[in-house]
């Protein structure tokens, strides 16, 4: 299944602070040069594909993929459940020989799930911190 999410939008707030206080000190090419990044920034999208035997990660840009990474069994070292704030779930992936990526950005209590039956079904190693354990008791009553 193909879970997709969006950039952050508190980037927006940076970009407001940068174009009335440091921006109009720079030189024309430089400030366009930063806009530009934080355009792409705050306009990027993420997608997780998860197969049976496969994770497929992409960060996109419009259509463009800027980023692919696709993690087949021996790659993934371990999953590791956290907290985000007060309720909000999360779970990292990390990765043997490279960037470990975090799924809170894709809002998805399905995918936080899934992503824990990817790794019970493939022997991965699942890591849960206490907060996370917390979590998990407390809306399992609900």
């Amino acid at each position: 299944m193909t879970y997709t999410g969006k950039g952050s939008k508190d980037i927006l707030h940076v970009i407001i602070i940068m174009s009335v206080f440091i921006l109009p000190n720079l030189s024309y090419t430089i400030r366009i040069s930063i806009l530009l990044a934080l355009l792409v920034i705050t306009l990027h999208k993420v997608q997780l594909t998860i197969t049976p035997d496969l994770l497929e990660y992409k960060i996109k840009f419009f259509k463009f993929i800027i980023y692919r990474k696709l993690l087949t069994l021996d790659k993934i070292k371990k999953l590791k459940f956290g907290r985000i704030g007060w309720s909000t779930k999360n779970a990292v992936v990390k990765v043997r020989r490279g960037i470990n990526f975090s799924v809170a950005h894709f809002n998805s209590e399905q995918l936080i799930a899934e992503l824990e039956e990817f790794a019970l079904a493939n022997n991965i190693e699942i890591q849960k911190t206490k907060d996370y354990l917390l979590l998990e008791k407390y809306y399992s009553h609900n």
